[in-house]
């Protein structure tokens, strides 16, 4: 084999794998994700002091996908915040019966699901991310083991992939790559702007009756099948 045709060899991997990644551009900063979810622009920090492996909590008042905004404005984090009185759920972040005190919400529990690696997420330096798949994100979120697919394929999310009860879904390719994550909503909480449906046309979810929901997507949904 001669040295020039292992350069070509080389050359034509290197040239595949910046193909395969330039098919799949993923929101890194809030800006992107917010180009993306035109309802995060309601969107606001929660508090002001830098909280370990998480950053600044973006979110807004009323029940929401939570993001965590490190370094550089990345997002490093996606969470949802229950009121205790919900029930706890084994894919959240605190033991049962264990709920943490935050401020005017009172008791509640969460649920984290970390897009980087956390012991990275610092003031002062850049995350590093995990791929959005859905195996390498249960690698750093063990509670993912437990989440199973919930719904046939939608056209331009994909997969819904969580657990019967309150928590964080996942929209995932057949692929495995993790599109979107989801909350979803009872029609008697009431709507918000940064929903996915209008005001007054929630949409009819089998086994759950009438629900409001909100894709945080982390590609172009229009780019999907």
């Amino acid at each position: 084999m001669t040295r020039g045709f292992i350069i070509l060899a080389t050359a034509l991997v290197l040239i595949g794998v910046a193909n395969a990644a330039d098919e799949r551009q993923v929101a890194r900063t809030l800006s992107e994700y917010t180009a993306l979810n035109p309802g995060l622009e309601h969107y606001g920090p929660l508090h002001e002091d830098w909280i370990p492996a998480m950053g600044i909590h973006w979110g807004a008042p009323g029940p929401h996908v939570t993001l965590g905004v490190g370094y550089d404005d990345q997002v490093v984090v996606i969470e949802v915040i229950y009121p205790e009185a919900i029930g706890w759920q084994p894919w959240f972040d605190q033991p049962e019966g264990e709920p943490m005190e935050l401020g005017p919400m009172g008791m509640v529990y969460t649920q984290h699901i970390w897009i980087t690696d956390p012991t990275t997420v610092v003031p002062d330096a850049e995350p590093t991310f995990v791929p959005l798949t859905l195996e390498a994100l249960t690698e750093v979120n063990p509670a993912l083991a437990a989440y199973e697919r919930i719904s046939e394929y939608v056209p331009h999310m994909g997969y819904h992939y969580g657990m019967m009860g309150p928590g964080l879904v996942l929209a995932v390719s057949p692929e495995g790559d993790v599109n979107a994550f989801e909350l979803i909503f009872p029609v008697e909480g009431g709507h918000f702007p940064w929903f996915d449906q209008p005001e007054g046309e929630p949409m009819e979810l089998p086994g759950l009756g009438q629900v409001y929901t909100q894709h945080v997507y982390v590609v172009d949904p229009m780019s999907l099948p």
